[in-house]
């Protein structure tokens, strides 16, 4: 059996029509979740893509190796992509990397298919759009020049890997990583304005933050300069986000349609699945924050169609992205040679219920304690390393980040059955019941009729620290 794995980058789940988005334009993801499976309640373990994407392949929490910031694991380190080339698979990449380090991605991965930065996505300033500098809303892509972005090469790349591969004896696993819908917010004409910012369900109103939050939600507001800004701004960020996952799922359709056309489509399992979400002008927020463990940034999709499989399955018990190359292995009789935390979803992808005791986790942030993991110091000596000029979109998230080290203190989120809870170094920790306040818009952290629960969740969360705070290497394996 091959393997595809779709990895838009900052896609959150609640933005897809299969996710019950009532406006949203999917139908090749939808397409994908009819005939496949659908995990609704699927977590990140880091809300940013570095991490996240680290975890992914090693099956790791940030806390077992302190993968919490922008550095990238090397070959040497414990990871899936070595199994499945143990295996016999053919195995790429395409795409936005930040999982291994470069040298290490050409000797994880057979084939490395070029990188293409988006230089078509370029601006003259934000004036053409607002007077918000740091809103990260850019003017949209000529139509005409759609082929010309990063994700249209790529996944023209991919296209030809499938091509080239799709007959061959050996099976195939591509990760195709695409960089939409990633800020700064724009598209290709058609899609930037595919809707009307009045018609975008805004499930958080401007008011959201101020009811009993963390402090980081009115300071990130300042920062951004945004804090004086009214609805139209936010709407309008809303809704180009929702034409870049449109975008997405047209390139999604191009991946279908190729893998047809070389007629492997009931010989591949695609996956569909995105590193973190996206605030995309909720609350009035903009782009990610790396202390934030709302749904909006830490559940992201997980939709995995295998031929043979039913179609239509939904689970609504808590899953985690790491789960995704257990599963694969699973598949293919691959064992393991290293300890990880990731869980075979097979069962549930051959029509099985999901495992209600299961708890889903997502660590992030950084300590005043180890200065090199804020931005923009995690980036030196790196091939991210730029500088950072006032008036650029990362400007005031690493002044922030040097000026207020509070507001993005370590966390560790937990997600069991209705309950989510957030606890922080600074104490400013959360609790929801998710089933009669999916938005999060009520923290019931500290209530007293509350404190059961709270004590209860708390303590389950102490015990998963203590049960995966390190991992003993298998004998030989180093």
């Amino acid at each position: 059996m091959n393997y595809i794995l779709l990895f838009p980058d900052e896609l959150r789940a609640e933005s897809l029509g299969c996710y019950g988005h009532p406006l949203v334009h999917t139908p090749n993801i939808d397409a994908l979740a009819a005939e496949g499976t659908v995990f609704e309640q699927n977590y990140t373990t880091h809300p940013v893509c570095g991490p996240a994407r680290c975890n992914l392949a090693s099956g790791w929490y940030p806390h077992v190796d302190g993968r919490r910031t922008f550095y990238m694991i090397s070959d040497k380190n414990p990871n899936f992509i070595s199994h499945l080339n143990d295996a016999g698979f053919t195995t790429a990449h395409g795409g936005k990397d930040d999982m291994f380090d470069h040298a290490s991605m050409e000797r994880i991965f057979g084939e490395l298919l070029p990188f293409h930065r988006r230089d078509v996505v370029k601006t003259q300033g934000l004036k053409a759009i607002s007077q918000a500098r740091y809103s990260m809303i850019y003017p949209p892509v000529k139509d005409e020049d759609e082929p010309k972005l990063g994700d249209a090469l790529h996944t023209a790349d991919a296209i030809d890997f499938i091509h080239r591969h799709g007959k061959d004896e050996k099976p195939f696993f591509l990760m195709l990583s695409w960089m939409f819908p990633h800020p700064p917010y724009t598209a290709p004409e058609s899609y930037y304005n595919m809707y009307d910012p009045a018609d975008v369900p805004m499930r958080r109103d401007l008011s959201w933050y101020k009811e009993n939050k963390p402090q980081m939600y009115e300071v990130l507001r300042r920062y951004r300069e945004t804090d004086d800004k009214g609805e139209d701004l936010f709407r309008k960020m809303n809704a180009v986000y929702l034409g870049m996952i449109s975008y997405v799922d047209t390139l999604v359709g191009r991946i279908v349609e190729a893998l047809k056309k070389e007629d492997i489509y009931e010989d591949t399992t695609i996956i569909f699945c995105s590193d973190h979400g996206d605030y995309a002008g909720d609350g009035g927020q903009t782009e990610k924050w790396p202390s934030d463990m709302t749904d909006m940034i830490t559940r992201v999709p997980l939709i995995i169609r295998r031929p043979g499989c039913p179609g239509g399955h939904r689970v609504s018990t808590p899953t985690q992205s790491f789960d995704i190359f257990p599963t694969i292995l699973d598949y293919e009789n691959v064992k393991l040679h290293y300890a990880q935390f990731g869980v075979s979803l097979k069962p549930q992808i051959e029509g099985a219920p999901g495992d209600s005791e299961r708890a889903a986790y997502s660590e992030g942030g950084y300590d005043v304690r180890e200065p090199w993991c804020f931005e923009p110091e995690c980036f030196k000596g790196t091939y991210l390393e730029s500088p950072q000029i006032e008036g650029t979109d990362y400007y005031p998230k690493c002044l922030q980040q040097q000026e207020a080290p509070d507001t993005v203190c370590r966390v560790v989120m937990q997600r069991y059955k209705d309950w989510k809870l957030m606890v922080r170094t600074n104490g400013q920790n959360e609790l929801y019941n998710m089933k009669d306040d999916p938005w999060e818009a009520h923290n019931l952290y500290g209530k007293p009729e509350y404190k059961k629960i709270q004590d209860e969740l708390t303590q389950k969360m102490l015990t998963w620290l203590i049960d995966t705070s390190d991992v003993v290497p298998i004998e030989g394996r180093g």
